[in-house]
């Protein structure tokens, strides 16, 4: 059987940008808790300290909470730019070659 390199290319690109975004989510969520604090609360803590406040507070699901439309996001983007980029830099590559440019190093 045939494959289709692009659609191979869109379904790794789904896979990995949805993989990425799972493991990367719980950071995010701290993240996002330290930006949106009011700055009267003079918001000094670190990354690990509010991490283990939002754990003890609201348990450890908190950390993954409005994980699944960020993956029903991350699939779609990532697998239409994974095969966009591919196309441009086949297209780029094919440009410097018909014209005998070298690409610069």
């Amino acid at each position: 059987q045939q494959y289709n390199p692009w659609l191979a290319s869109a379904f790794a690109g789904g896979v990995s940008g949805s993989f990425t975004w799972a493991i990367i989510y719980p950071i995010d969520v701290i993240k996002t808790r330290i930006q949106t604090s009011p700055l009267s609360l003079n918001y000094q803590s670190s990354m690990w300290s509010t991490g283990q406040s939002l754990i003890a507070k609201h348990g450890w699901k908190y950390m993954f909470r409005g994980l699944g439309i960020t993956l029903l996001r991350a699939f779609p983007v990532n697998g239409i730019i994974f095969p966009v980029y591919e196309f441009t830099l086949t297209q780029l590559t094919n440009n410097f070659d018909e014209n005998n440019i070298e690409p610069m190093e």
